[in-house]
């Protein structure tokens, strides 16, 4: 009996070059569509501005269950003494590219890349509004932990929690990154 060693097993498609390039491929053209430097007065300016009210609306939602008496105007969350903007970066685009762009390379059908990736992002999503809700909340109660929380430890967690929904994503692909594992060959006795 002859059994499957890791020799047997095709190399792993990260240590390959194919991962890392269509990665950064897929990131550079999504970090070009956010970042491109587009008119003020134009679509994709006003699309930007809608997607982050959209943004405030639902960090307001998640607020006003502790405090009823905030209102968000446009992308302002205006609270009893603090108000906050949600502005590009705030909505960890950055991290969600990343994030993106890590498992949309990987090797599997279309429709699991898809999934997986869609379900990564909702996650990301609901923890930076629940770390802007914290931002607004030490904004309010303790507005000298504000910077130092919101410039440092915040971006660090939110690329911690990436790296972690990354692992978990990729963990749940089982051997070979969605390939078949090798088979064991049994030689007759």
């Amino acid at each position: 009996m002859v059994l499957a060693t890791r020799a047997d097993q095709p190399p792993s498609p990260l240590l390959g070059f194919r991962y890392p390039v269509l990665a950064a491929a897929i990131a550079a053209l999504l970090f070009g569509i956010y970042s491109y430097p587009y008119a003020d007065n134009g679509t994709m300016a006003a699309a930007t501005q809608r997607y982050l009210s959209g943004y405030a609306q639902m960090v307001g939602a998640v607020l006003s269950l502790l405090d009823p008496q905030v209102v968000v105007s446009a992308n302002r969350i205006v609270g009893r003494s603090f108000c906050m903007s949600i502005v590009k970066t705030c909505d960890a685009m950055e991290v969600n590219i990343l994030l993106a762009s890590a498992l949309a390379a990987l090797p599997s059908p279309f429709l699991r890349r898809f999934v997986t990736v869609g379900a990564s992002l909702v996650a990301l999503v609901a923890i930076n509004i629940l770390r802007l809700s914290v931002l607004y909340w030490l904004g309010r109660h303790a507005p000298a932990w504000f910077d130092r929380v919101h410039q440092t430890f915040a971006p660090l967690f939110m690329v911690g929690c990436a790296l972690g929904i990354f692992v978990i994503a990729t963990r749940r692909r089982g051997p070979g990154w969605g390939e078949k594992p090798a088979q064991a060959d049994v030689a007759p006795p």
